[in-house]
């Protein structure tokens, strides 16, 4: 398994800063990618402005193999335990909170 890191290290990459045009260009060629492509195109992706990630859907050219990327990949760009777990633990604080205020907040006499 590859480890997103290694697209930190890598000090070439043309994905850093959003390359949009780049990863269209990885996506045309896919599945024929290399490891390093694939990594750059997962952490844009998982990265990118929405705006980004939605305009890549719009091209006709590279839609399908999209798909199939996000499909392959789809363990990598989903939603992890650990992300439930941040979102219990973030709501739980939310709702105690919002217990402890309201019981201060509303007093009838």
């Amino acid at each position: 398994m590859h480890n997103m890191n290694q697209l930190e290290e890598s000090s070439a990459s043309q994905a850093e800063g959003g390359d949009r045009l780049y990863i269209e260009s990885l996506l045309e060629k896919f599945p024929d990618i290399t490891d390093q492509e694939r990594l750059e195109i997962l952490h844009f992706l998982s990265n990118a402005p929405a705006i980004d990630t939605a305009l890549l859907t719009c091209n006709d050219a590279i839609r399908e193999n999209l798909e199939a990327f996000k499909q392959e990949n789809r363990k990598q760009l989903g939603v992890t335990w650990k992300n439930w777990v941040y979102l219990i633990v973030l709501l739980s604080l939310f709702a105690i909170a919002i217990y402890f205020l309201w019981g201060e907040g509303v007093s009838v006499h």
